[in-house]
């Protein structure tokens, strides 16, 4: 059975859009990713089942294609995204990937803390790696 995205991303995506405070400073996530290079450090305690928990990938976006290295690892895969800025802190990355032993489909939820640092939220929609939908958080970091 699929669940249904917004199911799997509201706990995490409320919590990431609800305002910080009226002291949070401002920032603002870039209006296009091509050309941009993302290190991603995924929570190890949101979902220890999740395999990428703990690790740290590599992202680098060109044109709609992306490439994802997991570092400390030979793993290297590529895909094709989709971009949209939702707010001026709010993103949404929809992104397919050629997987080892199958096409991988998730969303990553991106808020800055930062014009160059936030939180994510990943949602696997269907892949090989089981489980075949999950959910896990992080941190991004936009590489200048």
């Amino acid at each position: 059975m699929r669940l249904p995205a917004l199911l799997l991303a509201l706990p995490l995506s409320a919590l990431l859009i609800a305002p910080a405070g009226a002291a949070a400073t401002p920032c603002m996530l870039p209006a296009l990713l091509d050309g941009r290079q993302f290190t991603n450090l995924s929570d190890p305690q949101y979902h220890p089942t999740n395999p990428n928990a703990g690790r740290m990938v590599q992202v680098n976006f060109s044109g709609d294609r992306y490439v994802l290295q997991v570092l400390g690892t030979p793993l290297t895969v590529a895909g094709t995204y989709r971009y949209q800025r939702l707010a001026p802190h709010v993103g949404e990355v929809r992104m397919t990937e050629a997987y080892p032993g199958g096409t991988s489909r998730y969303t990553l939820l991106l808020t800055c803390l930062t014009d160059q640092q936030g939180q994510f939220v990943f949602t696997q929609h269907d892949g090989p790696v089981a489980p075949r939908q999950r959910q896990n958080g992080g941190r991004w970091t936009l590489q200048p």
